[in-house]
């Protein structure tokens, strides 16, 4: 019964990495990569002409004809600050390669609370019907993220297996420059 709760708590978190960070690109050819926390931190202070984050406690600003264009490395920041940081530059769109490491690894996700759902309810009918109670956790983890997976970026075998190793290179070439 724990390992079901326990699966269904490690499979929501997930950690940022230096991809998921916002990198404006300014018009010297300089990169600035901005953490999600850095950008909600300075959110507050920004405004039509200026573009602030918050790093190590210090407010640093970005005037908006300085900045040339934003660009995204994933998924799931492009879609919760991308609307916000329209007013700013132009966004370039995201590459193939996001949208299908966003969506495989959603599938992949998917795919193991469907096996712990089917665990737990195979458990709850052979060893103890109390894993009933627990249920439920797994099989709508299973169902909202089969619902918001695209299939067309899917990808599976050696495919797959070669997106996240050159991801892998990609986070680690991945530097957070100050500014």
């Amino acid at each position: 019964m724990s390992i079901i709760v326990i699966q269904a708590v490690v499979s929501a978190l997930s950690v940022p990495t230096e991809m998921d960070n916002i990198n404006v690109h300014l018009k010297t050819g300089e990169v600035v990569s901005v953490t999600q926390r850095e950008w909600k931190k300075g959110k507050t202070f920004s405004d039509h002409q200026s573009f602030v984050f918050i790093r190590k406690s210090e407010k640093k600003v970005i005037k908006k004809e300085e900045i040339d264009y934003i660009r995204y490395e994933s998924y799931k920041t492009h879609s919760k600050t991308a609307n916000f940081m329209e007013e700013y530059a132009k966004i370039q769109d995201l590459s193939l390669e996001s949208k299908q490491y966003y969506h495989s690894k959603k599938m992949k996700k998917a795919k193991l609370s469907k096996a712990m759902a089917v665990g737990s309810l195979c458990a709850g009918v052979v060893i103890n019907p109390f894993i009933f109670i627990v249920t439920p956790i797994p099989i709508s983890q299973a169902i909202v993220r089969k619902i918001k997976v695209d299939k067309q970026f899917c990808l599976t075998g050696k495919a797959w297996k070669e997106l996240k190793k050159n991801r892998k290179e990609k986070i680690k070439s991945y530097k957070l420059p100050t500014v």
